[in-house]
């Protein structure tokens, strides 16, 4: 029966653990599927996001592209991320005219509003996780590169302990006219959807994984005072037995 009991506290305590370990992970990988539209100098393109996008009214470049990132979150509210994009614009919808191949790298920083408005809980099924950064991009067509701006927001939809799903919105301005001002600017709205990886164990972790051990070896001790009480109990019961045997005899 002890041996029982022990074997169950311990597969307890190794579900308990992975289930922390999962749950609150530092490092993450990302890998997404991008829908974007071109928006050239003086376009309001956070005026009318939808504009260039098929439907919206607008001529304009969309197609698609992939995007690969990879960060840590330094706090449950705080992360920094490295992202590249690696886009083809397609075909203008008015003349077909063919439309330039480039990339961009950026580093962002990301700010969980959901962990800090309503708490951290790794079991939380929605995330809400604006975003900001900069970085450098590079016309493929015309070999030359250009600064880019980035901001955005990132929804994460918890699968599994480790795998989200994501849906980004983004928007990027890169410069246009050699100006910094954002109406010199050329700009570019984009819609992602693709999963998260999360691998890696927190502080805070481990230090759920310290107070599990911690709890778990008291609730063993318990246990084994329960069970010591019982047999001096029965002991006492069965000396009281046999005093009584001897009585009996005499």
């Amino acid at each position: 029966m002890n041996m029982m009991r022990k074997f169950m506290l311990l597969l307890a305590f190794v579900g308990l653990s992975a289930t922390a370990m999962a749950q609150d992970s530092q490092w993450f990988v990302q890998t997404n599927f991008t829908w974007n539209a071109w928006y050239g100098v003086g376009d309001k393109s956070l005026v009318a996001p939808f504009h260039k996008f098929p439907g919206g009214g607008g001529d304009g470049h969309t197609g698609w592209g992939i995007s690969l990132a990879g960060g840590r979150w330094m706090t449950s509210v705080l992360a920094l991320r490295t992202k590249l994009n690696l886009w083809q614009m397609g075909t203008k919808s008015d003349d077909g005219q063919k439309a330039d191949k480039y990339w961009t790298l950026n580093e962002q920083v990301l700010f969980n509003l959901s962990s800090l408005l309503l708490g951290h809980d790794p079991y939380r099924f929605w995330n809400f996780i604006p975003y900001i950064g900069a970085g450098v991009s590079r016309n493929m067509s015309e070999a030359h590169y250009t600064s880019d701006l980035s901001f955005g927001i990132l929804n994460t939809f918890r699968l599994t302990p480790k795998l989200a799903a994501n849906f980004e919105i983004g928007w990027n301005s890169y410069e246009g006219n050699g100006g910094i001002a954002l109406k010199d600017r050329l700009q570019q709205i984009t819609f992602e959807f693709g999963v998260t990886w999360c691998f890696g164990t927190s502080k805070a972790s481990k230090k759920a994984n310290a107070d599990a051990i911690e709890s778990l070896s008291q609730g063993e001790i318990d246990a084994l005072n329960a069970q010591l009480a019982d047999m001096e109990a029965e002991n006492e019961q069965l000396r009281k037995e046999l005093e009584e045997a001897k009585k009996g005899g005499k």
